[in-house]
């Protein structure tokens, strides 16, 4: 990270063209003292995924370990244990060298922050039931071995009826982050406990565009080797104005030796609902990170042949960290389709949920390597 602390009161002409060089990172002149920190992440791969009878196919992506990111955020503070800032991180897809739309896709906050009593938050960020899965995840929810695996509207057909099964509801679900949105975030010193509250409008639109009316919440415990977490957030305007749930819960225990983690989230839209379920183990080894985890994907619907849509995933992966800023890894994947259902994978061949189509995935597998290298700046 590059911090760029500047006083902000007012100066003469010429420092004031030098301190104005340093607004386009976000600076405000104000009464106190701001601080501006840019930092990301490239992390970029090499991947071979076969999807069953399909083929396979080689790739290069972006962000299999930790997300490609740029990291813009400011803090200033205004005394009497209060302080005023805001936060922007953006995808970067280092594999090509462009980015996500929106631009600042991953979060955009301005918010302010009280010692006492937490903090106010408003704009685009996580929803609270991604933040409590990723934390259980041992891949962090990326990559092949990765927890959203199975957050897809083409795989998971709660999420699909909610948001729709197309590239709209697939870019804009608000399973990861939410737009528009207004949190309130506890804080700390409260013996362990964590959580926040947030909630969104919708502004007229569709939740599977992105304009979500919403609300959620979460709230956790970390103290020594334990860490707890339980979330939930509904969406009141999913397909037909009906109600989505995401329920996330999950108890995590670092033994020294190992790190244990279980968890569970579920999707409900109507009839439809996909349970997932993790067990995660990561073992430190000297330099380096072990890391497995199991997967599975249970749904339930309306019929038999729709509740036998169910996957597994198993996952392994290794870690090795050059210096602190700097990491080698390699993960390895095996999804495993029953009934009907067509999860696969990401970045191997097209693959279709619908039976008469030429590509249809339903009960096949699919298996993934993936070897890359991710530098923090």
């Amino acid at each position: 990270m590059t911090s760029f602390p500047l006083p902000t009161r007012r100066s003469a002409p010429g420092a004031a063209r030098a301190a104005g060089t340093l607004c386009v990172l976000g600076l405000a002149s104000g009464a106190a003292f701001a601080q501006v920190t840019l930092g990301g992440t490239l992390d970029v791969a090499t991947r071979h995924v076969r999807n069953g009878d399909l083929g396979s196919m080689n790739s290069v992506v972006s962000g299999a370990n930790t997300t490609s990111k740029l990291v813009v955020r400011g803090q200033e503070d205004l005394g009497g244990g209060l302080s005023a800032g805001f936060y922007l991180d953006g995808t970067i897809l280092a594999d090509s060298g462009t980015t996500n739309t929106p631009f600042w896709d991953r979060r955009a906050t301005v918010g302010l922050v009280h010692q006492r009593y937490g903090e106010v938050r408003m704009g685009r960020d996580w929803v609270p039931t991604q933040l409590v899965w990723n934390a259980m995840d041992p891949f962090s929810t990326i990559g092949i071995a990765g927890a959203n695996t199975f957050r897809t509207v083409y795989g998971s057909r709660a999420m699909g009826q909610a948001f729709g099964a197309n590239a709209t509801g697939a870019a804009q679900n608000p399973t990861l982050r939410v737009a528009n949105a207004v949190e309130y975030i506890l804080p700390g010193g409260l013996g362990g406990f964590n959580g926040a509250l947030i909630a969104s409008t919708g502004e007229g639109g569709s939740a599977g565009a992105g304009q979500t009316k919403s609300d959620g919440f979460r709230l956790g415990w970390a103290q020594g080797a334990w860490q707890l977490g339980a979330s939930q957030f509904t969406v009141r305007n999913a397909n037909q104005d009906e109600d989505f749930s995401d329920r996330v819960w999950g108890v995590a225990y670092d033994a020294g030796f190992a790190k244990l983690s279980v968890g569970q989230r579920r999707w409900n839209y109507r009839s439809d609902t996909t349970t997932n379920s993790l067990v995660g183990v990561i073992v430190p080894l000297g330099a380096g990170q072990l890391k497995f985890t199991y997967l599975r994907a249970d749904q339930t619907g309306a019929t038999a042949a729709l509740s036998a849509n169910d996957a597994t995933l198993l996952g392994v992966g290794y870690v090795y960290s050059l210096s602190k800023r700097t990491a080698l890894y390699a993960h390895a994947a095996r999804l495993s389709n029953q009934g009907g259902a067509s999860f696969a994978i990401a970045g191997g061949p097209a693959t279709s949920g619908v039976a008469t189509a030429a590509n249809y995935f339903g009960g096949q597998r699919s298996t993934g390597f993936e070897l890359g290298m991710r530098q923090d700046f």
